[in-house]
């Protein structure tokens, strides 16, 4: 069988043949005991169902970009490792190592599921491919998943859904459901231009060495008495906690780069604009709201989190922000794909700088029987110079701060002294307080 590839499908398959990285998202979830293993291979098996792509390879062999079913199972999926019980962190190196890994979904399962034995517990890798889901359809497919394991587990009946493309589509037809052409047209003539070629000018990336080829994966934990600070400040000042830690990363920035201008985008969730009762899988559902954000060697964090929030709150008000997900629908639409590919490396721009917030993994619906979870968080693709991402996701009140990215040790460095401004910042605004 074969699945229509849907327009952010091919988006997130041309970030990989053009910008030349894997379109992943990844989640770390660190149990207190052992995960029962026949469970999470019967709920993996189930999801296929539900999710038939995980099933899939991506093909983009033809005209228009598909989907092509290749019965993959968990046994396909789900990897079991011993972690390194030596002295010293190494099983520590050994999990990052492993979460960091990449996978080519033109060729294999567009899940992954890495299932590390510690002494102490194990910790579950669970990787997606980017051209599946966004970050807020990863949280429904986690919660899928360990809501199928904590069923099996008990010996209680699964009930699932199996999915119909007749009822329920990925697709972008339920975000546009009932908007007239009218209110089309005026949202294609709004000013948001969030990939447009005018982004190049002035944007500054980051110039890692040539033998920058070793993935890191960089993190900061933001303790609960520290976020909750954050978020009472940001609050404070008419933000959200969203707004704080973007004018934080850009601060940090400017900072290391001694630039006084960062162009930051932020990616906002759309699942908000579906009309009640709207039918949607699994999917892409995000799109991008750029800030322009100046940061003076005497601005205060209050100062640069202003910028921010009146910008981002901009964003937030009317529709616009669907500008850049409407005409790429349309796009891969109505040209053909040749023309889509041309398209993409020609006059996209994607932001060299980038944050993203792959919001809160909900406690109470992140569980998998009765295994107590210590800490879990979300990240995103490893990207090569110029870009640099710092990714955001929250779990039982701790958010944790990801940066990925290839670099030499000279690079890791400098990663390391970015986040630790960041963490300085939180740490000053905590004393404060």
């Amino acid at each position: 069988m074969k699945y229509k590839a849907e327009a952010f499908d091919i988006w997130q398959n041309l970030c990989k043949t053009v910008l030349g990285y894997e379109p992943l998202i990844r989640c770390r979830i660190d149990f207190a005991g052992r995960v029962d293993l026949r469970a999470l291979k019967q709920a993996v098996d189930l999801s296929i169902h539900v999710i038939p792509l995980i099933g899939c390879c991506f093909s983009d062999s033809r005209n228009r970009p598909r989907w092509v079913e290749k019965n993959f199972t968990s046994e396909d999926m789900i990897r079991v490792i011993e972690a390194d019980s030596s002295a010293g962190d190494n099983a520590e190196r050994q999990i990052a190592r492993l979460l960091s890994s990449d996978f080519d979904a033109a060729k294999e399962p567009p899940l992954n599921i890495l299932l590390i034995r510690r002494a102490y517990g194990d910790t579950l890798c669970v990787i997606i491919s980017h051209m599946v889901c966004d970050g807020g359809g990863f949280k429904q497919y986690l919660y899928l998943l360990g809501n199928l394991y904590t069923a099996l587990e008990s010996g209680r009946p699964v009930s699932i859904q199996p999915f119909n493309p007749q009822v329920c589509t990925r697709g972008l037809q339920p975000l546009f459901k009932g908007v007239k052409l009218k209110e089309k047209a005026r949202i294609l003539c709004s000013k948001n231009n969030a990939y447009g070629s005018a982004n190049k000018k002035g944007q500054q990336g980051v110039s890692f060495g040539k033998d920058g080829s070793e993935p890191h994966m960089k993190t900061r934990g933001i303790s609960n008495g520290h976020f909750e600070r954050l978020k009472s400040f940001a609050k404070m000042h008419g933000a959200t906690v969203n707004d704080i830690l973007m004018a934080l990363y850009a601060r940090a920035f400017c900072k290391n780069t001694g630039t006084e201008k960062i162009m930051l985008p932020s990616t906002m969730d759309l699942r908000k604009f579906m009309p009640p009762g709207a039918n949607f899988g699994i999917s892409n559902y995000a799109s991008t709201c750029m800030c322009h954000i100046s940061v003076q060697a005497t601005d205060s964090l209050a100062d640069t989190l202003r910028q921010v929030s009146g910008q981002m709150w901009a964003h937030k008000t009317g529709n616009a922000i669907l500008k850049p997900t409407l005409f790429w629908d349309m796009l891969t639409h109505f040209l053909p794909y040749s023309l889509v590919k041309l398209y993409f490396a020609n006059v996209v721009t994607v932001p060299a700088i980038l944050y993203s917030n792959l919001g809160i993994l909900d406690q109470n619906l992140l569980r998998f029987g009765n295994l107590l979870i210590e800490n879990a968080y979300s990240t995103s693709s490893i990207k090569p110079a110029p870009y640099l991402q710092i990714n955001a996701s929250t779990y039982n009140g701790c958010c944790t701060l990801c940066c990925d990215f290839y670099g030499s040790d000279i690079d890791e460095k400098w990663v390391n002294v970015l986040l630790d401004d960041i963490c300085a910042e939180i740490e000053s605004l905590a004393r404060a307080a």
